[in-house]
């Protein structure tokens, strides 16, 4: 059986940098004394998450906060975005830490101001822990912090994670989104508490990592977007809301190192505001040299194309912190695309030993393999990623074209048809299984296969040209 041709491989874009934000991730390595402290330190916080986390069940589920308690009657603070499909009439209940359920009072929710912030309230005679917020700004960039609540899977349950501060920005942003944080989040965790070093309430868990992306949008251009940055809304403007003042931003102007990393972020990735996010982080790092800084600007690089600049950017960001696995998978992905695949290889690898369920790094690190012709570890690569990810047409298809590299044409068109199964418009597929009945001879059904990628918007399928096919 014939290799596949050079052109082949041609046609097929690879995987394209990432669409990530920051990796939710452990923290640098410590000394034993000082890990020992953090854990202490945790394991308090984590007795405070416990006592003044709810959950939220009704239309939407999510987590809230006790904040208030006056007389029989509690505040729950969560995120507007949990609550505010909520319609009239429709039941809404909080179960507390031991375990009750309270109906939440009628008419009590209320959004604050225009961010993803908002409180409901619930009688009981019971007695509760309420939180302690933090208002102050003095939380600075780098420090530990917690977030608590509801992971909705199989089993609810409650979950503390914890991870760094990224930035604490005082200039108001859409969804009032100031708060920046490295820790793993879950769905159902919105509306949870994002707590201090001393388990003070600093704000309300907004969004954070996600893959939200259907299967007909996954194509060889790239892998889906994937945001693993957590934000959340700072207490301040529940502060602002109890104190009967307007619930309004600290500030109108980008003055500090996080308001713009904080700004920064909120354009990140998006094509054609590469520019925009350099500039941006320029001034930042004019303030403090942080390795979000350098990330930030070293991905918008890569979004020009000015890899080896990115690459530079990336090695100063892994200078001053190790530990964020997303750095390394990105300077994976511009090493690879100057030509340097053993460093791509290598990175790849640090990537996973920091985040071992990250299925693009396997993906990735599979092609890397797949191009410098060792078909079988990029077979081992694709079928981890598939662990995570089964139902990828993306990597299934990529396997299949390693097993066609290793005369297995058998498994090779199964893993075309299994990825066509699980998206009948993913054009890629077919174009690769129309090129592989090509190869075997099979001119007619190959022919088809490609008309069918050219209808599907394979560019792959667009580009090529063959004798076979008119």
């Amino acid at each position: 059986m014939r290799r596949l041709p050079a052109l082949f491989a041609a046609l097929l874009l690879p995987a394209a940098q990432p669409l990530l934000l920051v990796t939710a991730l452990s923290t640098a390595t410590l000394l034993v004394s000082e890990a020992a402290a953090q854990a202490q330190s945790q394991e308090a916080v984590g007795k405070v998450a416990q006592a003044i986390t709810v959950r939220i069940e009704g239309a939407t589920q999510g987590s809230g906060v006790l904040v208030k308690r006056d007389g029989n009657r509690y505040t729950v603070l969560t995120a507007w975005h949990v609550v505010s499909g909520q319609r009239a009439g429709e039941e809404l209940d909080i179960y507390t830490s031991d375990g009750q359920r309270h109906p939440v009072e009628q008419g009590s929710i209320k959004q604050l101001g225009k961010v993803d912030m908002a409180v409901l309230t619930f009688s009981s005679q019971n007695t509760y822990m309420v939180s302690v917020p933090n208002a102050q700004t003095d939380i600075e960039s780098g420090s530990n912090v917690c977030i608590a609540g509801y992971k909705l899977d199989q089993n609810i349950r409650r979950v503390l994670n914890c991870g760094k501060l990224v930035a604490n920005a005082t200039v108001g942003l859409e969804n009032g989104y100031q708060l920046l944080y490295r820790a793993r989040t879950s769905t159902g965790m919105s509306g949870g508490a994002v707590l201090g070093p001393r388990g003070e309430l600093i704000g309300i868990h907004g969004r954070g990592q996600r893959r939200n992306v259907r299967p007909e949008e996954i194509t060889f251009d790239g892998p889906p977007k994937k945001t693993d940055i957590n934000e959340g809304v700072p207490i301040h403007y529940y502060a602002m809301f109890i104190s009967a003042n307007d619930v309004l931003p600290r500030s109108t102007k980008t003055v500090t190192h996080d308001d713009f990393i904080a700004l920064a972020m909120t354009i990140l990735g998006q094509e054609g505001m590469e520019s925009w996010v350099i500039k941006i982080t320029n001034d930042a790092l004019s303030m403090k040299l942080t390795a979000t800084g350098y990330f930030f600007r070293g991905y918008a690089l890569a979004g020009l194309r000015k890899y080896k600049d990115a690459i530079s950017d990336y090695n100063r960001s892994i200078d001053l912190d190790p530990s964020v696995a997303l750095v390394f998978y990105s300077r994976g992905y511009a090493k690879s695309e100057v030509g340097d695949l053993a460093g791509a290889i290598e990175d790849y690898t640090k990537s996973l030993n920091l985040d071992q369920n990250n299925d693009w790094a396997y993906t990735n690190r599979g092609q890397a393999k797949f191009e410098i012709g060792d078909y079988m570890a990029a077979i081992s690569d694709y079928n981890r990623a598939l662990l995570l990810d089964p139902l990828s047409p993306n990597v299934l298809t990529l396997r299949g074209l390693a097993r066609f590299q290793l005369n297995d044409a058998k498994g090779a068109i199964a893993d075309f048809n299994n990825a066509l199964v699980i998206n009948p418009k993913f054009g890629d597929a077919y174009f690769s299984l129309g090129l592989i009945k090509l190869q075997i001879g099979e001119h007619s059904d190959g022919c088809k296969e490609i008309l069918k990628a050219k209808i599907n918007g394979s560019a792959a399928a667009a580009r090529f040209r063959s004798t076979f096919c008119h």
